[in-house]
């Protein structure tokens, strides 16, 4: 029965050779062969308590065998009983100290336990009786525990080229190419452990992140789902799904997947941190100052949450408590020249210019060299027009030394400075260079089929209860404005959040056919659902109007409009697209559409003004023309139109609007009306291409 059980074993019949094992046992309990051998066929079973309790039997009967004393450690080790396998396998170095696997499992255990100068002299050792692969996966180890991967490789290329069917090597090898910044070979070397050992969660995990990494979310996700539920990897799955969900822009699916991984680890700085990002991409201001509040009653003195805080404050207008958060950087470091420059910036935006001047002027003489403190006062003498001397103090900021976004603010200043003194030519040079390295993020917008309109005409349905009124306008056109003044009218939902991001519903590029000129009304009711459910996750009240501000308006959104939401309305912000174009250079837009390739920008300004005038002069969809110039300077009056399109009696503006009437440090935020004629010959090309 024991040859038999034996021979099952060898053949990795397992569950078979178990029985035949127990069966010679009961023939001889104290059979030591079969001991053994029972006890290697349950460790690989995963029994591991009872593995080791029959090979400690077995040990017994034969007290002087080190392959039994072996094979006690191992499982000893695998049960997380340290001192019991350090035991045993020195049991086996008083039997023969030649034994080079003793030798590398206290190598192992010494690591495990910290001692990494101990686990070296054990490898080390090893290495001297035999080159045993496990020791140089050892020393591999601990190279890159030490952040040398090169060494590490070297150790781990020779380990695996001794033992190729081992999945631990394959994925420490893996570390050490991705510490190296070799990610082919990372992923190859990955992709290995796993063939080696199917679902391996340390490899699953490795190759999961690495392809994060890499942006390659969709090939990611599935190892990260498959470690879900898994002991010890629950963290880092969820981490790793939320990377994958915010990198393919689904903010929703991120945000609860960081909020798991918070319940898991609430002091993870990182999730929680993403948590953050991704929630202002869904614009959710209010729920991040509360995690934001939450945080720092735990951890007042926390410096990098109480600066997040202070720009949410900022971001959502709240100037006055973003100021009290940077007053309490500032008395708590008062010698930060980083931190007096942001309270003084805070001061700016709050209309404080003569304070956020004098703060900016006595921190000069403790912090001579910020160069955020000298754009406050050269901001401060432009605004009261001594530009000779902001010229001058400007100039003594080197561009090469200091951050990008610092960087770019000071061109735009000195294009500013070139504006006022009348050269033209060089304010441009400075404009275009303030631009480079912005984002750009425009959609494309190819010109609209002859037949549009007529194709437009044939898509009819009943008017939907709950349709958007649509705000649109081109960059330059001061859209942004009306945005800011209708958000203060009573009794409507504004939303602005696709400045930050798209919401991926019907009014978001791809989501809708919109070459086709009908639609199934299961499709157009389920393009709604998807619409609403991101309005009640804002917690927004769906029975109020609804105004969406679409910054990446195309005129075939109106087939989306009669398809999907009939009783669509349109406000459309108008500007001559020469004005809008300068504008537009010179004091930017929104986030996602920098002028970074100017040639292109100004094409792309051309094309969608055509889609703009196209959707104010159709007859199909109600629309409505504003000029953001004329209705801001005196909304009651010039906007007495657009009131009555919303069915308002007047429009009345508030803090929120007046802050876009002025800029940081008081500076203007638009040239005056017709101020592009002044640039008619320094920009005469690119005018050329715009309708006129």
């Amino acid at each position: 029965m024991l040859r038999e059980a034996i021979e099952l074993h060898r053949q990795g019949r397992l569950e078979e050779a178990e029985t035949a094992y127990r069966a010679a046992l009961q023939g001889n309990p104290n059979d030591g062969e079969a001991l053994r051998g029972l006890g290697a066929v349950r460790r690989m079973r995963g029994d591991l308590a009872e593995s080791a309790a029959l090979i400690s039997r077995a040990h017994v009967l034969a007290p002087e065998q080190p392959k039994l004393l072996m094979m006690l450690g191992a499982v000893q080790f695998e049960l997380g009983n340290a001192d019991a396998s350090r035991d045993a396998y020195e049991r086996v170095l008083a039997l023969d100290p030649n034994t080079a696997g003793a030798h590398t499992a206290l190598g192992h255990i010494a690591m495990m336990q910290g001692n990494p100068t101990l686990a070296e002299q054990y490898f080390r050792t090893a290495m001297r009786v035999n080159e045993d692969p496990q020791a140089l996966a050892g020393l591999g180890t601990l190279a890159l525990d030490r952040d040398d991967p090169e060494t590490a490789i070297k150790y781990l290329t020779r380990a695996s080229d001794l033992a190729p069917k081992d999945a631990g090597i394959a994925y420490a090898l893996g570390r050490g190419f991705a510490k190296r910044g070799m990610i082919a070979f990372a992923e190859q070397a990955f992709r290995n452990a796993l063939r080696l050992r199917p679902g391996q969660p340390n490899a699953t995990s490795a190759l999961g992140q690495l392809l994060v990494q890499e942006k390659r979310p969709g090939e990611a996700e599935p190892y990260f789902r498959s470690l879900l539920g898994k002991r010890g990897f629950d963290l880092v799955a969820e981490l790793g799904m939320g990377d994958v969900a915010r990198q393919q822009e689904r903010f929703e699916e991120a945000v609860e997947s960081y909020k798991r991984a918070l319940a898991l680890k609430p002091d993870h700085a990182l999730a929680f941190e993403t948590l953050i990002a991704c929630l202002g991409k869904l614009g959710r201001g209010s729920d991040i100052l509360q995690l934001l509040n939450q945080r720092l009653g735990e951890h007042p003195e926390q410096d990098r949450w109480r600066v997040m805080r202070a720009r949410v404050f900022e971001a959502g207008g709240r100037i006055g408590e973003a100021i009290a958060d940077w007053k309490w950087l500032h008395d708590k470091h008062p010698q930060n020249g980083e931190a007096v420059a942001e309270l003084a910036r805070a001061h700016e935006l709050n209309g404080d210019l003569d304070l956020a001047a004098s703060l900016a002027e006595s921190a000069a003489t403790l912090n001579p060299d910020n160069p955020a403190l000298t754009v406050v006062r050269v901001r401060a003498l432009m605004r009261k027009g001594e530009n000779e001397r902001a010229r001058e103090l400007l100039a003594g900021i080197s561009l090469s030394q200091v951050e990008q976004n610092l960087s770019r603010t000071c061109m735009n200043l000195y294009g500013h400075l070139h504006d006022r003194a009348g050269q033209m030519v060089e304010a441009c040079d400075y404009f275009r260079e303030s631009q480079n390295a912005l984002p750009l993020v425009l959609p494309s917008l190819d010109p609209l089929p002859e037949n549009f309109e007529a194709e437009l005409a044939r898509v009819d349905g009943q008017a939907w209860s709950q349709a958007p009124i649509l705000l649109v306008g081109a960059p330059g056109s001061g859209v942004e404005r009306i945005a800011a003044l209708l958000a203060e009218q009573p009794g409507f939902n504004v939303l602005r959040d696709r400045v930050q991001g798209v919401r991926n519903d019907c009014f978001d590029g791809a989501a809708v056919d919109l070459s086709a000129d009908s639609m199934p009304e299961a499709d157009a009711a389920a393009h709604r659902e998807t619409y609403q459910a991101s309005l009640r996750a804002r917690g927004l009240d769906l029975d109020k109007p609804l105004i969406d501000w679409i910054p990446r308006f195309d005129a075939r959104y109106l087939l989306v409009a009669r398809h999907v939401m009939p009783g669509t309305r349109i406000i459309i912000v108008d500007a001559d697209p020469r004005e809008a174009m300068l504008n537009w250079l010179a004091f930017g837009w929104l986030p996602f559409a920098g002028m970074s390739d100017f040639d292109n920008c100004v094409d792309w300004l051309a094309r969608a003004t055509a889609h703009l005038r196209f959707a104010a002069n159709q007859n199909v969809v109600p629309s409505i023309v504003v000029d953001a110039e004329k209705v801001m300077t005196d909304p009651a009056k010039a906007g007495a139109d657009l009131a009555r399109f919303l069915g308002l009696e007047t429009l009345k503006a508030g803090s929120l609007s007046k802050s876009f009437e002025s800029g940081l440090g008081g500076m203007p935020v638009r040239f005056a009306k017709n101020h592009w004629q002044a640039y008619a010959e320094a920009l005469a090309e690119p005018f050329a291409k715009l309708p006129v």
